[in-house]
This record gives C-alpha cells, structure tokens and sequence, in this order.
C-alpha cells in the first residue's frame, strides 16, 4: 500500500510521478483519491474536512474540526461512484457501531467517528528518539486495543492510521468497520510494530527493537504480545540495576532508572485485568475460591467470605497495586485445580458466568504483574544500596 498523500496537491504530483513511471495500480487509486478531494465537499454536516488519514474499497477516512464545538473530528465518506448506490450505502451502515454514528443524510453519506484525540501519525516525524517510557506504553496500549478487537472476533486488517492518542487515557484504535473478518492478529500486530519503529528511526531503544523483530516476526496473539513486552521491560530494569550496582553514586543513572519504574508502573496499571467472576477451586471440604474483577479492581478469596455479604479481599486495584501473597495463593489454587473437586469447580463457573478461558486469562495477567512488581523491587533494593 503506498503512503497517502496528506492533501490534493501533493496527491496530483505523486500521480503524475506515476503517470511517467508507468504505474497503473498506483494511478487508479491517486486518481480515485483525487476524485474524492475534489467532489467531497469541504464541510460536511459541520466538520471541516482537511487531512486524509485512510482509505478502503468503498470509502476514504479524513481528519476534520467540528466547526461547531472547534474539535477535532474524524469521517469516514462513502466514495464519489457509491454516493447514491443502495447496496453501497447498506454496507456502510453496517460500520455503525459504539464509536461511529451513521449520517445517510445531508451533505455526504459518512460516518462519524465518536471520540477525540489526535492520530498516532501526529508523532511523525520524530527529531529525537522517544524516551522508553513512551514507546513501551504506546506499544503495550496497542497491543491491550488489539486485544480486545481480536477477542470480538474481527480484525483491523489495514494501516494503523486510526490509531488515537487521547491524553491521560493513552492510545486507543477506533476500529472503522466491525465487519472486517479479514485479516490475521499477527498482521495487526506486525502493521503496529512497523508503527513503533518509525518511531524509533535509529533502532536505539530496546523497545524499538522488540517492535523491530515483531515487523518481521510477530507473536501469533496480542496478548503474547503484552507478556513479551513484560519480560522485555522487566530485563530492562534488572540491567538497570546492574549499571546501578556497577556504577555507584550517580544521579543521572538513577533518575534514569526511576523513570523507567514509572513506566514499568504505569504499564502495569494500563493494562487492566480480564473483567468476570470466576472459580479457580472447589474442595471436597467445601472450600471455593472465587475471583471476581470488574476490570479496575480483582478481589477474590475463599466463596464463605462472599457468602456472608462481605466482599472479597482485595488482590489488586490501580492504586494500591497488588497484593503478592494473595497472588501467589489464587496462582497456586488455579494450578492445583486438578486435585480438588474439578466438576463442582466448573458446575460454580458456570454459574457465575465464567469460563476457564478467561481465568487463564486473569491467572497470566497475575503472573506479569507479579513479575513486574518484583523487577521493581529489586530497583528499589539496587538504588537503595547505590547510596
């Protein structure tokens, strides 16, 4: 897919550059981008059209301003020759969704994209390297909006233009059209990891060359993907460690590495665990552990507590973090399951609407926080003993 030109200008020269070299496919599709500049009208039921972000088969996707409310705006317009189809214009419908409203009316059928934030493409060009703290969090908060689009069932399967950086909330993918069966999450995850590396030109980052490696070999799932960037971020901070240990007194290494904590922490807090009600284990002496999460907060303990209105011990919240020994308890009665009564264990899950799925689901994102938070520790110890 060749790059798209950012406005109608640039978009006549890059056709003509084909025109001489001979290029059909890229003039048919500069030459549709034309037609759409060009017959689209400049506003369009009060959104300012400016930037083009993406395009597909049937539509092109542009950056606009409300001119109403002078916020950004996102629309995605049907293509001049679909404008007055009726299959064409009951397929685009079909992309209306949580984060798009569908407008067959008024001044071009398109749909509007519900959010704010600006386009990761903003990023680019970059003059210096991004610091780690950055790529890790743009990386990990790709890899937790790929996730739960794959667990949809459906695929982005295009370039990651729509990928917003909405301020303390972090990245976010507004996926365009939830109909999109094509694609692969190793193809997600491989156009996300192209993404980062732009990022990171000179290849200096370990983070930049994590995504690296994955543009050309990329984990099979966007959750393998969160446990890499973990171990990834957790041998960064034991190096940090060691130069820590190494180097004795020094400032400058220590701020350095207590930035990275930050971003390590505030990696841990961004990806949230898996939300549900789930049993781990059921004894033949009556004793069930239960878990349940609401995707901010994971208590969990023996089902007595629960049973007597009281809620359950709380294992992690954003705030607080999480609680290693009632971690290392709910871990080791997940792997001992076996051994106790295993059909009434699944008997209670199924009647609290769980699956085992999604308690191994919260039992890896356990082991990485746990993982995460003894990295911290032994930074804590390394700068304690370097001064």
């Amino acid at each position: 897919m060749i790059p798209l030109p950012p406005d109608l200008n640039a978009i006549t020269e890059a056709r003509i550059v084909a025109e001489e070299s001979g290029c059909d496919e890229q003039i048919l599709t500069l030459r549709e981008l034309e037609i759409a500049h060009l017959a689209l009208p400049p506003n369009i039921d009060g959104v300012r059209r400016s930037r083009l972000l993406t395009t597909d088969s049937i539509s092109t996707t542009w950056e606009g301003w409300d001119v109403i409310g002078g916020q950004r705006a996102f629309i995605r317009c049907l293509r001049p020759r679909w404008k007055a189809d009726p299959v064409m214009l009951r397929r685009m419908s079909r992309g209306a969704n949580s984060d798009c409203s569908w407008h067959p009316d008024g001044d071009w059928p398109h749909l509007r994209v519900m959010a704010n934030g600006a386009p990761i493409v903003d990023r680019f060009p970059v003059e210096d390297v991004p610091a780690t703290a950055l790529l890790a969090r743009l990386l990990g908060q790709g890899l937790h909006a790929l996730d739960q689009l794959h667990s949809k069932g459906t695929f982005h399967g295009g370039p990651l233009a729509l990928f917003l950086v909405e301020g303390r909330q972090g990245l976010r993918l507004i996926h365009m059209d939830a109909f999109n069966p094509n694609g692969s999450a190793s193809d997600d995850i491989k156009q996300l990891a192209d993404t980062i590396c732009a990022l990171d030109p000179l290849n200096a980052d370990p983070v930049g060359q994590l995504a690296e490696e994955w543009a050309h070999s990329p984990p099979p799932t966007a959750a393998d993907g969160l446990q890499l960037l973990t171990r990834c971020l957790s041998g960064i901070l034991l190096a940090e460690r060691h130069r820590l240990c190494v180097a004795g007194r020094s400032a400058n290494r220590l701020d350095r590495s207590s930035r990275l904590s930050r971003a390590v922490r505030k990696l841990g807090a961004l990806v949230s665990p898996p939300p549900g009600k789930f049993c781990l284990k059921s004894g033949s002496d009556g004793v069930i552990v239960i878990v349940e999460s609401d995707g901010e907060v994971v208590r969990g303990g023996a089902a007595a507590d629960a049973s007597e209105g009281r809620f359950l011990p709380i294992i992690y919240s954003q705030t607080q973090g999480l609680d290693a020994q009632c971690a290392r308890f709910l871990l080791r009665s997940w792997a001992l399951r076996a051994s106790g009564d295993e059909t009434a264990r699944k008997q209670i899950n199924d009647e609290l609407g769980g699956s085992d799925t999604g308690a191994e689901q919260l039992i890896r994102w356990m082991s990485a926080m746990a993982r995460l938070r003894a990295a911290r520790l032994l930074l804590s110890a390394s700068q304690s003993a370097a001064f």
